[in-house]
Parts: structure tokens; C-alpha cells; sequence
């Protein structure tokens, strides 16, 4: 088997499973009767944990670390700043279109280098400023464009930017103090949000209404198509988790982070034509905008990767899952 086809195959892969993430997560949490955000990422979570976990049993070569108190105690923030994160991603989708929502995303990225900058001094170059730029230029844009304008979408996103931004540099802190690897920080992430979803959609959610809904038959095929789209959004959070490992050590961290950038587009492009929101052309704009903006940074700081001292360099952390698109989009971190 060619080199090339060792790298291509698992880029495309993070692409699909990317691209199918979050327009079934769109799909789940705005085309039903019931948005049960923190349900469906208790679902995300545990089917994660349950399909690595059969992973591990029958290959053999996928390995994590078992969970132990220490390292529990450890994570735990970085756990809880991942349930806020993801919650919040999950209400700004389901107010906001994809584009809308990929665009503003990009605004984590600003929070993420300024905060690193503070926390571990890492430098914020010209370039960098130039992108940083471009990417609230396209918010703008965006949000003047924006014909079904929701302020709670827009609340949501802001605070899903910080609390990304908050989980991006706490996590970052935490692997080098707990050693974990790839699958080390899928298995710990998973298993702990995933009782802290439970817990939290059973004590907030409308489970006695969803549980009438969905117990008359004149409900039962929007029913089966509910099933379906979790079931799908599970086998998601679990492949984005995998093949943002395997690009990752099949390729480099210039490649996966430029992969990344480049995959906001066809993002964009497929919730456009799937989903019944308007578009505008400063819509696109924005888009456009947006794109260009994670070119320039990803560019801007893999050239300050190369230009840092070895051992100084900052790699990007491994995936985890979830609305798990967002954890991608960090190449200082991550990814919705």
C-alpha cells in the first residue's frame, strides 16, 4: 500500500466523520419536537466509550489507561469544563445555522492564543493579528447578515467561545501532568461527561413530556427517525474521536490542522443546501471570510512551531469527542 494512500484514507475519513457530525448534531438538536441536548451528548459520550472499548477487545492495538481516582480527580475540570463547552455548542446549533455557527466559532480561536499567550507566554505574531482580523471581519459580517437574527443563539456562542477557550487551555495543563495519550483522553472524557449529562438531563430535561410524545402512535415514525439520527450522532462522536488520532499520527500536526481549516467550507456548503435556513449572499461572505481567516492562522502558527526551540514547539492536543467538531479547531488546542 502506497504512502499516499496511508494519508489520504485517513483524511478523508476525518472529513466524513467531521462533515457528518455536525450536520446530524444541527439535524438532532433543532428538527425535533424535543431538544434534548444534554440526552444526545450522554448518548455521543457513551457510545464513544462503549465502541472504544470494543475497539480495544477486538484489535487489540487501541489501548487506555483504566479509570482510577487519582487521575479522575485530576481530569475532573477538565471534564466539566468539556460538559459546558459542548452544552453550550449544542444550544448555539440549535438557534444558529452551521454557517452562522462555524464562522463565530472561529472567535475561540482569538480567546484560545490570547490565552495561551498569558497562561504559557507563547507569542501572538503579525500574521497571527492579520487572521485574527479576518476572522471579526467575517463575525461581522455574519451577524449583520444574518436574516433570521435569534440573540439566544448568539448568547449561547459566546459563551460556548469562552467556555472553549477555558476547556483549550485547562486540558492542555492537565495531559502533561497526567501523561495521557490519545485514547487515554477519549476513554477519561467520555466516561466522566457521561454521567454528568445523565445526571444533568434527568434533572433538567423534560422527560415526562418526551416520554408521552413519543408513547402515541401517531408519533412513532418521527420516533424511529429520533433513534436514528442519535444512533448516527453516537457512531459520529466515536469516529471523530478515532480519526482525529489516526490523521493526526499518519500525517503531522501541520497536515491535520490545515485539514481542519480547509473542512469548515464543505461544512458550510453541505448545511446549506440540507437545511432550510436562508442564505444570504453576505452570508457566504462570511463564510468565505471565515475560511480564509483559518488558513492564515493555522499557517501563522505552524511558522511559529517551526521557528520556537525544540521542546518549546506546541503540538496539538489529541481529540476527544463530542459536538466533537469543535475540539478540531484547536491546533494550540483541541475541537462542536
Amino acid at each position: 500500500m502506497s504512502d499516499k494512500y496511508l494519508t489520504v484514507v485517513p483524511i478523508l475519513a476525518y472529513c466524513v466523520s467531521s462533515i457528518t457530525m455536525t450536520l446530524t448534531n444541527k439535524f438532532v438538536l433543532s428538527g425535533f419536537k424535543f431538544h434534548m441536548a444534554f440526552f444526545v451528548l450522554a448518548i455521543q459520550s457513551f457510545a464513544s466509550v462503549g465502541l472504544l472499548v470494543l475497539a480495544s477487545k477486538i484489535g487489540g492495538t487501541i489501548k487506555y489507561r483504566p479509570l482510577n481516582q487519582r487521575d479522575m480527580k485530576n481530569w475532573f475540570p477538565v471534564a466539566a469544563l468539556q460538559v459546558i463547552m459542548l452544552y453550550t455548542g449544542a444550544k448555539s446549533l440549535q438557534h444558529l445555522n452551521v454557517p452562522l455557527f462555524t464562522v463565530f466559532k472561529n472567535l475561540t480561536i482569538i480567546a484560545v492564543a490570547y490565552g495561551e499567550r498569558f497562561v504559557f507566554g507563547n507569542p501572538v505574531t503579525r500574521l497571527m493579528l492579520i487572521s485574527f482580523g479576518l476572522m471579526v471581519m467575517s463575525s461581522i459580517v455574519g451577524a449583520f447578515n444574518d436574516i433570521t437574527f435569534n440573540l439566544f443563539g448568539y448568547f449561547w456562542m459566546a459563551l460556548n467561545c469562552f467556555a472553549s477557550a477555558s476547556f483549550v487551555i485547562v486540558m492542555r495543563k492537565t495531559i502533561s501532568a497526567v501523561n495521557f495519550k490519545d485514547f487515554d483522553t477519549v476513554y477519561y472524557n467520555n466516561s466522566m461527561t457521561l454521567v454528568m449529562f445523565l445526571l444533568l438531563s434527568l434533572i433538567s430535561e423534560p422527560w415526562s413530556a418526551f416520554m408521552s410524545f413519543y408513547s402515541m402512535a401517531a408519533n412513532s415514525a418521527e420516533l424511529k427517525s429520533y433513534i436514528f439520527s442519535n444512533l448516527v450522532s453516537g457512531i459520529s462522536a466515536f469516529a471523530i474521536s478515532y480519526t482525529s488520532a489516526w490523521c493526526l499520527r499518519t500525517t503531522s500536526s501541520t497536515t491535520y490542522s490545515m485539514v481542519g481549516a480547509l473542512n469548515k467550507l464543505p461544512i458550510a456548503i453541505f448545511a446549506m443546501l440540507f437545511f432550510p435556513d436562508p442564505v444570504s449572499f453576505g452570508g457566504i461572505l462570511a463564510v468565505i471570510f471565515g475560511f480564509a481567516a483559518g488558513l492564515v492562522y493555522n499557517h501563522a502558527k505552524n511558522s511559529s512551531k517551526k521557528d520556537a526551540p525544540l521542546g518549546q514547539q506546541i503540538l496539538p492536543p489529541p481529540a476527544s469527542s463530542a459536538l466533537k467538531d469543535d475540539e478540531k479547531n484547536y491546533t494550540g488546542k483541541p475541537e462542536n
